[in-house]
């Protein structure tokens, strides 16, 4: 493939997004929300304000997005511009999909505004967490409309519950979420090797309309700045979905995760899918793994990184 890189170096960027999410928000199982996909961290420190004595709490959330690296490895890379950035809530779009934001803007992709690691800065001040009761999800939107979209809708889970109850308790900004965003390229790729692994005939827009969720298994953040992916783990997960191991080439899918630590859940039909996620590491494998609640809609992708406890 031009310009592909190994599939370790894949999980070892996905995994860096992770450490600069913030590798300290590790959540108990019964802790886990849809909106805690992912490392989601534990919120800044300073700055982000509440409304004095009244019940709302209003927070600045901020981060950065950049596609997601399949893009690259898989070729299909596209024109990263005219994106915007929003902050939503996850039990609101669970019934809407196109339920109203919490805050969006303009991603700024410009040189001085984005770097090579990292992907594009972006700050959305004023989000109101008074009542989230999933967790917080941020969305990169591609403000193309009809066949001239190059971006598929994608969300990645930005904070927890516990994030946020925190947060309410006191105040303060929410701080490096990272943000991916999958291109429709990429989706028609995708839908190929969907379509060989279920002998059902899948064409490009065709994931998307069914939703989907890429998932990766990845080992303890304090074993490296870049954990790689771990090679032989499955999810436990049911629901009306099909979840699938794609092969390190991805050319084909096999019954374990590949070195990427890679997996991709698919729904039976177009409609929301919420479920637990729940790793099962390799035989002799002596890591352990917080359980997850994460899903997808209709027309969207999700993304979700599983880090090893510590």
């Amino acid at each position: 493939m031009r310009g592909a890189r190994p599939f370790l170096s894949i999980v070892i960027t996905l995994a860096a997004a992770a450490v600069f999410a913030g590798a300290c928000g590790k959540l108990k199982p019964s802790e886990t929300d849809a909106g805690a996909a992912g490392t989601t961290g534990a919120a800044g420190t300073s700055g982000g304000a509440g409304t004095g004595g009244s019940a709302l709490v209003h927070v600045t959330v901020s981060g950065t997005a950049a596609p997601h690296p399949l893009n690259h490895a898989l070729d299909a890379d596209e024109d990263f511009t005219m994106l915007k950035v929003s902050i939503v809530d996850p039990a609101a779009t669970i019934l809407d999909p196109n339920a109203p934001a919490l805050g969006s803007m303009t991603l700024d992709t410009s040189a001085s505004n984005c770097t090579a690691d990292l992907g594009c800065a972006w700050t959305l001040p004023g989000i109101d967490i008074t009542k989230q009761n999933l967790g917080l999800v941020g969305s990169v939107e591609d403000t193309r409309t009809g066949t001239a979209r190059l971006w598929v809708k994608t969300g990645t889970g930005m904070g927890s519950k516990a994030d946020l109850d925190a947060v309410r308790a006191n105040p303060a900004p929410i701080k490096d979420r990272r943000a991916f965003a999958v291109s429709r390229k990429l989706e028609a790729k995708l839908s190929q090797l969907v379509g060989k692994a279920l002998n059902e005939t899948f064409g490009a827009g065709d994931l998307e309309t069914r939703g989907f969720l890429i998932g990766h298994v990845v080992g303890k953040l304090s074993e490296g700045p870049m954990p790689a992916g771990v090679a032989g783990a499955t999810v436990a997960a049911t629901g009306m979905f099909k979840v699938l191991y794609p092969n390190a080439e991805f050319t084909d899918t096999g019954t374990t995760t590949s070195s990427s630590g890679i997996f991709i859940m698919v729904p039976n039909k177009a409609e929301p899918v919420v479920a637990t996620w729940d790793v099962v590491p390799p035989a002799g494998d002596t890591r352990t793994w917080n359980m997850y609640l994460a899903g997808s809609n209709p027309g969207t992708a999700f993304v979700i990184i599983l880090p090893a406890n510590e």
